[in-house]
């Protein structure tokens, strides 16, 4: 979504309505009659999607599949024999979509949760095509509560990394594949990581030339920039940046996150003036690698919401595996520096006007539907919030917390010094002759061979 359309969301929080009687069913042709009772909401605040504003307290009229009129509450009439529902203090905003779900890998308990939390349109990224379809044809018709399902099938890939990947191993292959996809319906592409590089300028230029758009990992033999350059219409997780050429560039994975500071000053720009200069969608489902930073606090100590997932969802749950290395604390932290990465690249993409999308990846343990999007469109409302500036070090600087003692390395490939403070994330900073160092999310100086690093905000 465009940052007006996420504001919008935003400024609704938690008070909000979302029309829910438009959930499942397709709208009425243009020009025709609205038929069936007259819903009255009273008092509810409209969000407008394009400006971003809220409107004043007003009447708003639903019949059928359509709104039918939006009039200011302290001049509206309430037609007779309506069905009021009193939204004084609510907002009312479009019904909401997750950009990257997996539907087909969930069971019965998720379409109808999502619609309960206001999604009412999804994009399923991936699925066996028989299962998937069953599904839509489910909420279409009525028997399953669900939101409107936009779906890719199977995911065309170089490797079977899951049940629902279409092996392509040739350009030729691409090319089928995605006339095959045409021919059944299906309404966009999506590829993944182990594409070979002549195979995916295939698949993209076919499935264009067929008219559909073409969501997906950058493969790893691939450069994001030249992803873009070749029409990938959707850039899906803020990994794919990451995991293929960037990675390749790295003895280990300890120098990749450390080095991912530079990459925002120094390559980032660039590459968010090519998803500007293409509209190219960015959907980097921010909330999947929080909750991945996060998973064996949320595991030992599950979310309320679970409660709605059926019994034995809630079992597969909570038999999933949490390793020791999803304690470490060193891990929690590069995990969530990923995240801040995420947060980063996506305020640069909203200062350049390119398209942000909100999704979710549901399907693993943890992302609860509905919920989850939600928390991806808090953590992508950060990226719209002014950054946190650092503080001064030094004498002079002002009241500062007590500072907190941290590991520190000299790594001299990027000549920088890394520090690791507990409760905090890790941070680089330009090894200088000076006693203080500065950086992007706190401030810090430089004792011995220790840094010591507090939490000093500007706000």
């Amino acid at each position: 979504m465009h940052s007006s359309a996420l504001r919008t969301v935003l400024a609704a929080g938690v008070a909000s309505l979302v029309l829910l009687p438009l959930a499942c069913r397709h709208d009425a042709e243009p020009g025709s009659d609205p038929a069936g009772p007259v819903l009255a909401l009273l008092g509810a605040v409209p969000l407008d999607p394009v400006t971003g504003r809220a409107g004043e307290p007003s009447t708003v009229l639903v019949s059928g599949d359509r709104i039918t009129g939006i009039e200011p509450a302290r001049t509206a009439t309430t037609p007779p024999g309506a069905t009021t529902v009193d939204a004084a203090g609510l907002y009312l905003l479009p019904g909401l979509w997750d950009l990257h779900t997996h539907l087909a890998l969930l069971d019965d308990h998720a379409p109808p949760l999502l619609v309960t939390q206001g999604v009412l349109g999804v994009r399923d990224l991936g699925a066996v095509p028989e299962e998937i379809e069953a599904l839509r044809r489910r909420i279409e018709s009525g028997v399953l509560l669900g939101p409107r399902v936009i779906r890719a099938g199977p995911t065309l890939n170089g490797a079977p990394n899951a049940p629902h990947h279409r092996v392509i191993e040739t350009p030729e292959e691409a090319r089928q594949a995605v006339k095959g996809l045409a021919s059944a319906g299906f309404d966009l592409i999506k590829t993944h990581n182990a594409t070979a590089r002549d195979t995916f300028f295939a698949l993209v230029a076919a499935a264009h030339d067929a008219g559909l758009p073409v969501a997906g990992h950058v493969p790893v033999t691939v450069t994001p920039i030249e992803a873009c350059e070749a029409g990938l219409d959707s850039v899906e997780h803020i990994a794919t940046l990451f995991e293929g050429t960037y990675l390749a560039g790295f003895d280990d994975q300890m120098a990749a996150f450390l080095a991912m500071p530079d990459w925002l000053a120094h390559e980032a720009p660039a590459l968010a003036d090519c998803f500007a200069a293409h509209g190219t969608l960015f959907d980097p489902t921010l909330r999947a690698y929080d909750l991945r930073a996060h998973w064996a606090a949320e595991h030992d100590d599950p979310a309320p919401e679970w409660r709605y997932l059926t019994a034995e969802q809630r079992r597969s749950w909570s038999e999933a595996q949490v390793s020791d290395v999803d304690r470490d604390e060193e891990v929690i932290r590069l995990r969530e520096s990923l995240v801040d990465v995420g947060v980063d690249f996506v305020r640069l993409l909203a200062e350049r006007g390119a398209p942000v999308g909100a999704g979710t990846d549901i399907a693993g343990p943890g992302l609860l539907p509905g919920y989850s999007l939600h928390d991806e469109v808090r953590l992508l409302g950060r990226a719209l919030s002014p950054p946190r500036r650092c503080a001064r070090s030094g004498p002079g600087a002002g009241r500062r917390p007590a500072a907190i003692r941290c590991r520190v390395g000299w790594w001299p490939a990027r000549r920088r010094i890394w520090c690791s403070c507990a409760g905090t994330r890790s941070r680089t900073w330009r090894r200088s002759t000076r006693s203080t160092a500065s950086c992007s999310g706190g401030s810090g100086w430089i004792e011995g061979s220790w840094i010591a690093c507090w939490r000093g905000w500007h706000r």
